[in-house]
């Protein structure tokens, strides 16, 4: 995308997306609903702006749903508390979404993104513009090298959806320190300057890319799910209008991904047969699990596909990015995976507007929400018809 049209496509969705100041207003008035609690569950590394945790209804099938860790995707986070405020102002009719699921959301997890800003047109003042990264300087006592996903330009920061560990164990109940797989680095230049790939050796296999957990957003995010529980883990992004790379036959206004284990390797958009699975599909998520999140992802992609407006859902060329939130934390609670990567900009055309995008997105979370309250492993849905979806391969870089 040129600068140009990231300027222009970032201006629009910052002025009409919510500041953090009027999030924690929104979330303040939800949560004087009984079907609502809202705690704070960490600040940001530059503005020490709080994140927060939503938790709404009280159902035996638990739902992780995050938004908003790339601080210039913002549609998710408008569009889950628009449902949320949906299913609240009348209970009745959302009575099966409050009694069969407990949704658990964390709604802004990069408030340094969110509200970046800068002098773009050298006025003197500066506009918010929002970024990808939160702010965040690494230092030498943080890790042995600096990871190739913190980044230099402007103020200094870390990309959170590269910034997850994989390898990382879950607590002791004392809060004791958690164990990590050793690390590995790998050097490597890059337009002319060196760079350094953080990989870990875990369980038999090596992880390319793992995230250290160096932003306390990141492992805020990891706390909430950690105690969430979760049965369903759901991210949601932002993706180009037209979409390239590997396997690409179409582009649509939203694409869907379901993480996946070796029982279905072969299925895979990367598959290669002399390359290791552990580049190509997840081995930590089981066969069941794997079954799970692909039904999820095909029902609720066919089911928008006949709905007018949303023309044909697409898929996602799933293979692992180790540092992100679905692929180092659904497989510890045996998650179904779900991401949303809902069409935004391009170099060709101005950003989609803002309002179509947060409707876009409210109606693909209340869909997969009124799924799982019906039948929260979709028994009935051949999971294979996944991978009769046209593939939109923007590839793991771009969620």
């Amino acid at each position: 995308m040129g600068a140009t049209d990231t300027r222009r496509a970032r201006q629009s969705d910052s002025a009409a997306s919510l500041t953090n100041r009027q999030l924690a207003a929104e979330l303040r008035a939800l949560a004087r609903s009984s079907h609502v609690t809202l705690r704070r569950i960490g600040r940001s590394a530059g503005r020490n702006d709080p994140l927060w945790e939503l938790r709404v209804g009280r159902g035996e099938t638990n739902v992780h749903l995050v938004t908003q860790l790339h601080g210039d995707e913002p549609a998710g986070t408008e569009a889950i508390l628009a449902l949320v405020r949906e299913m609240v102002s009348n209970p009745e009719a959302n009575r099966d979404l409050l009694s069969r699921l407990t949704l658990t959301v964390v709604p802004r997890a990069n408030p340094d993104g969110a509200m970046f800003a800068r002098d773009e047109d050298d006025d003197g003042t500066e506009e918010r513009v929002t970024r990808r990264e939160n702010t965040q300087q690494w230092r030498e006592r943080d890790s042995r090298h600096e990871p190739d996903y913190h980044t230099a330009d402007g103020p200094p920061g870390y990309d959170l959806n590269r910034d997850f560990d994989p390898t990382a164990e879950t607590p002791d109940a004392d809060g004791s320190s958690q164990t990590r797989a050793p690390s590995e680095w790998t050097r490597y230049d890059e337009d002319g300057e060196t760079r350094w790939r953080h990989d870990r050796t875990y369980r038999g296999y090596t992880l390319r890319g793992c995230g250290l957990e160096l932003a306390p957003e990141t492992a805020a995010v990891a706390d909430s799910y950690r105690r969430a529980n979760p049965d369903v883990a759901i991210a949601h992004h932002h993706k180009s209008v037209e979409a390239e790379g590997r396997g690409s036959e179409t582009s649509s206004l939203l694409s869907v991904m379901a993480p996946f284990g070796p029982s279905y390797l072969e299925r895979a958009p990367a598959y290669e047969p002399d390359e290791p699975p552990e580049t190509i599909v997840n081995p930590f998520i089981d066969a069941e699990t794997s079954r799970r999140s692909l039904r999820l992802n095909s029902f609720v992609a066919h089911q928008l596909s006949s709905v007018g407006g949303f023309g044909r859902v697409t898929r996602y060329g799933y293979e692992p990015l180790w540092g992100s939130y679905l692929d180092a934390l659904s497989p510890r609670t045996n998650a179904a995976g779900m991401l949303y990567e809902v069409a935004g900009q391009s170099d060709e055309r101005d950003s989609i507007d803002y309002a179509r995008k947060v409707a876009v997105s409210r109606a693909a979370f209340r869909r997969t929400l009124e799924a799982l309250a019906s039948d929260p492993d979709l028994g009935t849905v051949d999971e294979n018809r996944y991978f009769d979806l046209p593939v939109e391969s923007g590839g793991p870089t771009n969620r």
